[in-house]
């Protein structure tokens, strides 16, 4: 992968008028993603701080000039075909209230999507939008149903901007860790509670321990923090020893 030319611009540079709509993004189109790792021969593979992904090499100047790591270019066909592996491991960002954080219990194979609810009542297709989806009441048996394949698993989402350039649009990171999905209620109160824009912290965390057969266990997880609320999330991107 080649590297690419890097600029770094001042905090308080302005875009560009014709270039800055395009770059503000939204939560259904942000302008860069944030990723706990990077797959490598289909497999998920932890780095050593937080890689952000974005189609647009401006955006890949801008982060990388904040947090550094020189932008790269993906192999042709990436959705987001520029990276940038940062070197920083908690980065401030903005998140807009409790809308920040959505969560969908999605079920798929084949390449079809056969579910697709907020654990209560289903959100597609538009014919079924809002009637009962039948998953058990609580989390441990959806995730029990799901283990089973019988069951669809959370896809949980957090967009944000980012505290040094908001100007730059909407990020996201997505998860389909059940942990996080646990610690849903726990984030929603404190977004509830706070100021919009309500500041926070996304910290790329490591996890180690050795389990009762001896074996050592590592995995990277984020940790979204608003205000002095703390929230674990844990993907499922674990390196075995």
């Amino acid at each position: 992968m080649a590297p690419h030319p890097h600029h770094s611009p001042s905090r308080d540079q302005k875009l560009d008028d014709g270039r800055a709509d395009q770059r503000r993004g939204s939560a259904s189109d942000p302008v860069g993603r944030f990723h706990v790792a990077r797959q490598q021969g289909g497999r998920p593979i932890a780095v050593s701080a937080w890689r952000i992904t974005t189609e647009d090499h401006a955006i890949a100047d801008a982060v990388g000039g904040l947090y550094g790591g020189a932008p790269q270019l993906l192999d042709a066909g990436d959705e987001h075909a520029v990276e940038v592996l940062t070197r920083r491991d908690h980065i401030p960002v903005l998140l807009g209230g409790r809308g920040a954080v959505s969560l969908r219990m999605v079920m798929r194979g084949a390449g079809e999507t056969f579910h697709v609810c907020d654990g209560t009542r289903f959100l597609e297709p538009a014919g079924a939008r809002g009637s009962l989806c039948g998953c058990p009441a609580s989390l441990a048996e959806r995730k029990a149903a799901a283990q089973a394949g019988r069951g669809p698993t959370p896809e949980i989402r957090v967009d944000f901007r980012l505290a040094d350039l908001p100007e730059l649009g909407v990020f996201s990171l997505a998860s389909t860790s059940w942990e996080f999905a646990a610690e849903l209620p726990v984030l929603a109160a404190a977004l509830e509670a706070a100021a919009v824009p309500a500041v926070g912290v996304l910290r790329y965390g490591l996890v180690e321990f050795t389990t009762r057969s001896g074996i050592a266990v590592s995995y990277r997880r984020p940790i979204v923090e608003v205000g002095r609320t703390q929230v674990l999330t844990q993907n499922a991107v674990r390196l075995a020893a």
